[in-house]
Formats: structure tokens, sequence, C-alpha cells
């Protein structure tokens, strides 16, 4: 993902205050070749409890609860991805075991990695 946004300028990936906070999304092997290759399209939402958005969490342990099962070997999995978010976007939403932060656009999440867990 470095220089695919921003026309280059990677700050939203770094460390430091201009850096984007990380969230986690759980999904299926089925979406993840689409936001993979094309990140959020906020079109294919399903679920739209707490408004309309894109749906992810700084809480892996509530991302893994949407994640669907996979087989690859005998072993089941899930596909976690994640991702940074633009703070000045998103909404917060406090649930009982920890926060939803909901992105009203898709490119207010960029997905730059793929967590894979047993």
């Amino acid at each position: 993902v470095n220089g695919k946004y921003d026309n280059g300028n990677d700050k939203w990936l770094g460390t430091d205050q201009n850096a984007w906070p990380v969230s986690y999304h759980g999904t299926s092997t089925h979406n993840a070749k689409s936001i993979a290759e094309d990140g959020y399209d906020l079109s294919k939402g399903m679920r739209f409890a707490y408004g309309r958005g894109i749906y992810s969490t700084p809480e892996v342990h509530i991302a893994e609860q949407y994640a669907t099962e996979f087989e690859f070997e005998g072993t089941k999995y899930v596909m976690i991805f994640q991702n940074r978010v633009n703070p000045a976007s998103l909404k917060r939403i406090p649930v009982r075991n920890g926060e939803y932060w909901v992105s009203e656009k898709g490119e207010d999440v960029r997905p730059y990695g793929i967590c894979i867990k047993r």
C-alpha cells in the first residue's frame, strides 16, 4: 500500500500524530478478494445497525466475531483485515465489549494487512 493513496503521501500509515488509527474488519474468504483488490465497497454492505457505513473496530476480538470460518488442510481459520481509519470521519459506537467504528465513506477505511487466525 506504500504510495497508493494521497499522491504517495504515506503519513496516514505512520506512527506519529498524522497516522490514522488501526482497526480490524472480520470478513469471509468470498469478500476478502474484492476488499484486497478494490478496498471497501459500501454498496455491498448488508448490516447497518448504527447507520450506513463501513464497520470496523479497534478490538480484534470483536472483528473476529464477524469473520466467517474457512477450512484449509483440515484446520479452521478466520480472516480479519487490518486497516487504518481516517480519524476525522469515523463515528465511535460504544458496545458492551468494546467499540465499533463506522466510516461513511469506503475510502476512509484503508486495508493494509490480512490477519489469519486459527
